[in-house]
């Protein structure tokens, strides 16, 4: 058994990146990985972590426009995330493309949070909530009132 087990995370590790996860790992690397680090781990009292955080709201319905509005419209406002305070701001990335957008949170979600339903994640969807417009002061707010903000 446990060699079986080997062999299939063998297979899994050698399996090549599909075009969107090397898009998204591109856009990552290009925009995200400056302040939330390699591997998505943040860097502490600057950026909070991505990784082990956010794909607790991939579950409901707010918490996936939250998630697509945070590169939208950027946030503001202080944080508590794992015991540590967050006060930086989060700048607007809404010069990327709806497919931009939904490539990089496909990445981190699926690589850093191993979130596996992301058929919700379309650029169609990002459009939408980019329609849906807000303010930086407004996804904090959002943020808040997320069933899964309390605990960090």
């Amino acid at each position: 058994m446990r060699q079986l087990l080997s062999a299939a995370l063998l297979v899994l590790a050698a399996a090549p990146l599909s075009a969107q996860d090397k898009a998204g790992a591109g856009l990552y690397a290009a925009h995200c990985v400056a302040c939330h680090q390699v591997e998505a781990v943040g860097a502490p009292g600057v950026a909070p972590p991505l990784a082990g955080n956010i794909g607790r709201h991939a579950s409901t319905a707010e918490g996936r426009a939250y998630l697509a509005r945070v590169p939208l419209t950027g946030m503001v406002g202080t944080i508590n995330v794992g015991g540590m305070r967050y006060t930086g701001n989060m700048p607007s990335f809404a010069k990327l493309s709806d497919g931009e957008i939904a490539s990089v949170l496909a990445h981190v979600l699926g690589s850093y949070e191993a979130v596996g339903d992301l058929g919700w994640l379309t650029p169609e969807f990002v459009a939408a909530v980019r329609q849906a417009g807000g303010t930086p002061n407004e996804t904090h707010k959002l943020r808040g009132r997320l069933p899964a903000a309390s605990g960090g």
